[in-house]
């Protein structure tokens, strides 16, 4: 169980210093990258949760939500809740290795 959520967080640091994720709820709605997976910290208010559960049905993208760590710890940026994963490879390989430690909200993929 610890192996996979070490391949998710390495993927997740290949996705940092590849440049391959966007930070916060307000620039995942406004850029016009292509995006593939998005990643709530369990800390997030309903308020925000419903928001990106909402967003996530209606551009059909899966929507992971992290029991066990922050993830501003993850990808180490300060007070941090929300990412998104803008390379398919990246997302569909974390999605693979989700496990108890993580809650798919929403598993729709384009």
């Amino acid at each position: 169980m610890t192996n996979n959520v070490d391949k998710i967080e390495s993927i997740l640091g290949f996705a940092v210093r590849a440049g391959k994720i966007i930070y916060g709820f307000d620039n995942i709605e406004l850029l016009r990258k292509k995006r593939y997976l998005i990643i709530l910290d369990n800390s997030v208010s309903q308020r925000l949760q419903r928001h990106c559960t909402e967003f996530a049905k209606s551009r059909h993208l899966p929507l992971l939500l992290i029991k066990h760590k922050k993830i501003e710890d993850v990808v180490h940026k300060f007070k941090c809740k929300v990412i998104a994963i803008t390379d398919k490879q990246m997302s569909t390989a974390i999605l693979k290795f989700a496990n108890d430690n993580y809650e798919v909200l929403t598993s729709e993929v384009e």
